[in-house]
């Protein structure tokens, strides 16, 4: 895939509804088959709702949409690191409770080079927007009642004894989209997760772009 390709995936992918966006991160979950479709719409909906309700708080509560500043004020450890790639997993950011969030300079040192895509998306977007990310996930751990940390489907009933799971992906959903509203972009944050993946494996990135289209 050529530079020119890539820019064109990424304009593409900045087009993508959020249903599709959704689907994207349910097909990424491992209990994505115990879901049916359906709940699945139902769940999206609330979770992106969720995000960015959050963020209006959020921006009320610390004064600011700057997710520096914002990050500032909850004194959060934002961390930067010089990897991507651990093990077999390719990461772009991790929050590890209660305050430290890491982000891997890596993937987007690839991405802002001379990848083609002057103009749509600057390194220092890239980095704001999963920052505002990993926000959500440690107010997911602070707000009580949180839609995102409190739905939860049953895996399975015995005896009257329910186990119930929350779902990875609607976390997911939560904090991209809070991070888009704190932004203020107007295309998905999901897109970096197939860009920022293409560095590393052009074929499994052009695999990803395919199957969210296909939402």
């Amino acid at each position: 895939m050529d530079n020119k390709q890539l820019k064109t995936i990424a304009e593409e992918l900045f087009q993508v509804k959020d249903k599709s966006w959704g689907m994207y991160a349910f097909s990424r979950d491992i209990l994505k088959n115990k879901v049916a479709d359906k709940d699945k719409e139902a769940m999206i909906e609330q979770a992106i709702r969720c995000g960015e309700e959050t963020a209006v708080w959020a921006m009320k509560e610390f004064g600011t949409s700057n997710p520096w500043e914002m990050a500032k004020k909850l004194k959060l450890k934002v961390e930067f690191t010089d990897r991507g790639q651990i093990a077999d997993r390719v990461l772009f950011a991790l929050f590890t409770p209660p305050d430290r969030v890491e982000i891997m300079t890596e993937p987007i040192e690839h991405l802002g080079g001379e990848s083609g895509l002057d103009g749509l998306i600057t390194k220092e977007e890239i980095i704001r927007l999963i920052l505002g990310h990993e926000i959500f996930h440690y107010l997911e751990d602070e707000i009580e009642g949180i839609y995102t940390r409190n739905e939860k489907i049953i895996l399975w009933n015995f005896l009257g004894y329910k186990n119930k799971s929350t779902l990875r992906a609607l976390s997911e959903i939560g904090g991209m989209y809070f991070s888009r509203k704190i932004n203020e972009i107007s295309y998905s944050p999901f897109a970096l997760d197939i860009l920022l993946y293409y560095n590393y494996s052009p074929d499994e990135a052009l695999k990803m772009y395919r199957e969210v289209l296909s939402f």
